[in-house]
């Protein structure tokens, strides 16, 4: 059947995270769920930063530190399957949703590459973050050809593909629903973690009191947006803003790699009202959006201004009963429309 080799790359969050004694120490859904919030990993909320923070080195994809806790490393557990319940996957690809994205598509494209088997191609479906891991992943192959030869459909669901506001928020703001005793910790660990700031948005949406865009150096990917941040007890950090200016060269075009011989598709919501700009106040940034229609997360117009030319994909746009962008691969018209595209013929590799 064509779903035998069905792999889902998930969403931020839906891996499970484990500490080098086995022990869950960030759980998604349980989180979410508000069940246990002030015991994230058995840890006082005081201690979450340095349990969930990371140190990177400068040119090095590849975590220094995966904790910053004394005798602490963070591992991938497994993956959480109820946003994905229905999907005809049967395979799932586990990752530590903190760290860079290359770090991350580079393991996806090895793992394709050891799994390969001749006269084979797999089907993939990313979600959210996930979506970016398998668009990277095209662009660091070898080439288009070689990606091809492993890989025959690609859907993207609420692919962040040109950031989102909400990377904004949880490195500026951080997340009052995890529990305000968290806030503080979660926020200085959200800090030093690569992939939210390659999720930062590409667009101009840092806005000055009057609401108009502040000039392109005092975007969200530069410095000069973040003004005092950079020096706060937990700072901006320079160097993830250059990874995450690099990975949005990279997302640029982002079915460059893909056609002709990977057939893909792209779904998308545009029900729930999502942020498209933060402005600045008196002191600081406020968390007054101005909104689009979109998944929550992923504003729709401005995404598909991004996508470029519309022959490259398929593209699929849900404004009706389409679930928010968490639970988007659990819906049942999102999970039709894959089933659908999977019984197409397979389209063929270019030739060499």
């Amino acid at each position: 059947m064509a779903d035998d080799r069905t792999l889902l790359v998930p969403g931020t969050q839906a891996t499970t995270l484990r500490n080098n004694n086995g022990d869950t120490v960030y759980n998604a859904v349980r989180v979410q769920l508000l069940i246990g919030r002030g015991d994230i990993g058995n840890r006082d909320p005081d201690e979450l930063g340095k349990l969930m923070g990371m140190e990177h080195a400068p040119g090095r994809l590849k975590p220094v530190r995966t904790s910053l806790e004394d005798g602490t490393h963070i591992v991938k557990g497994g993956v959480l399957r109820t946003p994905y319940n229905g999907l005809p996957a049967t395979h799932w690809f586990r990752y530590d949703w903190r760290a860079d994205l290359r770090f991350n598509a580079n393991r996806l494209l090895q793992f394709l590459r050891d799994e390969a088997e001749p006269g084979l191609r797999w089907n993939l479906i990313g979600h959210s973050q996930g979506a970016l891991l398998i668009v990277l992943a095209s662009k660091l192959a070898r080439s288009p050809r070689e990606f091809a030869s492993m890989v025959g459909r690609v859907v993207l669901v609420g692919a962040p593909l040109a950031g989102t506001v909400r990377a904004v928020e949880a490195i500026l703001f951080g997340r009052a629903d995890l529990g305000k005793e968290n806030l503080p910790g979660l926020l200085a660990a959200a800090r030093t973690w690569p992939a939210i700031y390659q999720m930062l948005p590409a667009w101009r949406a840092a806005a000055g009191a009057d609401g108009f865009p502040r000039p392109p150096d005092e975007q969200f990917i530069w410095p000069g947006g973040w003004g005092d941040l950079l020096n706060a007890a937990e700072p901006i950090q320079a160097d993830l803003l250059l990874r995450a200016r690099e990975t949005q060269a990279l997302l640029t075009g982002p079915f460059s790699h893909l056609v002709p011989a990977v057939d893909t598709l792209t779904i998308m919501g545009r029900r729930q009202m999502t942020p498209i700009s933060v402005p600045f106040g008196d002191g600081g940034y406020v968390q007054e959006y101005k909104n689009q229609k979109g998944d929550g997360l992923v504003p729709e117009r401005i995404t598909t201004a991004h996508l470029g030319d519309s022959t490259f994909d398929r593209r699929k746009t849900y404004e009706g009963r389409i679930k928010a962008h968490a639970m988007l691969c659990s819906d049942p018209d999102v999970q039709d429309l894959i089933r659908e595209f999977f019984k197409d013929q397979l389209l063929p590799l270019p030739a060499t």
